[in-house]
């Protein structure tokens, strides 16, 4: 099929833009949050932009998957993701031991709905593993505000620190990732391009833990070809 045009996603920190074939423009909603596009591209499948930035591709995404999936420990029961509403990670994790219990806090319901039409794999599951995955609609700041569970581990799969994401990197927030993980638990938080963000989120992010008192504060970085700069991040750390 002959390519109808390009999406491009610009980057104005770094002055670039990233741009991917596209034969088909699926999908298109605002929601309360934010812009959710779907694009059906020739290389990576359909992908996912959430404001104009790109989330999630059918192909090529396991770079930020795995990474995540590496960073927990797999004598983890029960964990707490924030945001992760296309169902990737938890996928994953329930395909690695369907004994783990997942919650799944994703503010937006649309994303969700998009991600069952257009990325139906990660929905495929047993009974037994869709038993294990709680989805609830909220804020993560105010989830976990009223929230009495302990974690394993908890990962914040969220957008950049921008519009209603920005709380999730803030100290108070953290504070409370803190405070819901058991003795031992890690946090693991995407933080953006080490090129891009390190002066501006990755060392803040760091001090941030370090003041908390978390321990083992860890940088793992890895490929994302149509991420920003190609290259993204998550921090990880032990409970205080």
């Amino acid at each position: 099929m002959k390519t109808k045009n390009i999406y491009y996603e610009h980057d104005d920190t770094s002055g670039t833009s990233i741009g991917v074939k596209y034969e088909k423009y699926l999908y298109n909603c605002q929601s309360k949050f934010q812009s959710i596009e779907v694009v059906k591209t020739l290389k990576y499948g359909n992908a996912l932009y959430l404001d104009g930035c790109f989330m999630l591709s059918e192909t090529n995404q396991d770079y930020y998957h795995n990474t995540c999936l590496n960073l927990t420990t797999k004598k983890s029961k029960n964990i707490l993701i924030i945001g992760g509403g296309d169902y990737a990670i938890a996928s994953m994790l329930v395909r690695r031991n369907s004994n783990t219990k997942i919650t799944i806090v994703e503010i937006d319901e649309k994303v969700v709905q998009a991600s069952k039409k257009y990325f139906p794999k990660h929905f495929k599951l047993t009974k037994s593993q869709l038993k294990n995955i709680k989805l609830v609609l909220d804020n993560g700041m105010t989830f976990l505000k009223h929230d009495l569970n302990k974690y394993d581990c908890i990962i914040i799969d969220s957008t950049d620190p921008v519009g209603q994401a920005k709380i999730l990197y803030s100290k108070k927030f953290i504070k409370l990732c803190n405070a819901s993980l058991m003795r031992g638990g890690t946090l693991i938080q995407q933080s953006g391009s080490p090129i891009n963000d390190m002066k501006s989120l990755i060392k803040p992010l760091v001090k941030k833990y370090g003041d908390i008192g978390m321990k083992k504060i860890v940088l793992s970085s890895f490929p994302m070809p149509l991420y920003p700069t190609g290259t993204w991040s998550f921090i990880s750390a032990k409970r205080a």
